[in-house]
């Protein structure tokens, strides 16, 4: 099914690409609805005692609970590769992530007429799919993604790791297809230079 879906969608996404880079996987992404931020328990317990939220003029509990139950989207400074990836991700409305030999995309697909219809075929007739980048990181910035399922609505669910210590949890929409990328995208490998690591 995943290579299925990659060869269905390389004509919408190849004029995206370089002419030598190669398309590895394609997958729709769901955002991941766990915790974008620090929760401090002591201040998330004092919001949710506080009365005046029973009226509805108090402030929300915050993120603990969304915390406790779906884990972190997102681990990572402000401008940090996995918070730039989250972020772009979150902004979309229907975003796909693509894998290549040498980058990772988050593109927007959308359906535009052709131009130059009649008005009948406007609007019965066939329409395009076109690609929209948003958002490129090179591989070389990228550690590499390990798969993180977790419950029966996010089993394709796996984490992408950057050099920069920060990291992302995506969604693949259907399951087999985000595990597909997180594979195409390759285990993380530890950084030449790491500290305690040999060198051959």
């Amino acid at each position: 099914m995943a290579k299925d879906y990659t060869i269905h969608i390389e004509p919408v996404v190849r004029p995206l690409l370089e002419p030598a880079e190669r398309l590895l996987a394609v997958t729709p992404l769901i955002k991941d609805p766990g915790a974008t931020e620090d929760v401090s328990v002591s201040d998330e317990l004092k919001n949710l005692l506080d009365p005046t939220i029973l009226l509805g003029l108090g402030s929300h509990p915050g993120e603990l609970l969304q915390r406790a139950t779906f884990g972190r989207a997102v681990v990572g400074a402000p401008g940090s590769g996995g918070r730039v990836l989250f972020e772009a991700v979150d902004r979309l409305t229907s975003p796909t992530l693509v894998v290549t030999d040498s980058r990772l995309l988050v593109v927007e697909l959308e359906m535009v007429e052709r131009p130059g219809r009649s008005w009948t075929d406007r609007w019965f007739g066939p329409v395009e799919q076109v690609a929209r980048l948003v958002h490129a990181v090179f591989r070389a910035a990228i550690v590499g993604a390990v798969e993180a399922p977790a419950g029966v609505l996010r089993r394709g669910r796996f984490l992408v790791v950057f050099a920069d210590r920060s990291a992302c949890a995506l969604v693949g929409g259907p399951p087999k297809l985000g595990l597909a990328a997180a594979a195409a995208i390759g285990i993380p490998r530890p950084p030449v230079d790491a500290p305690g690591e040999e060198q051959a």
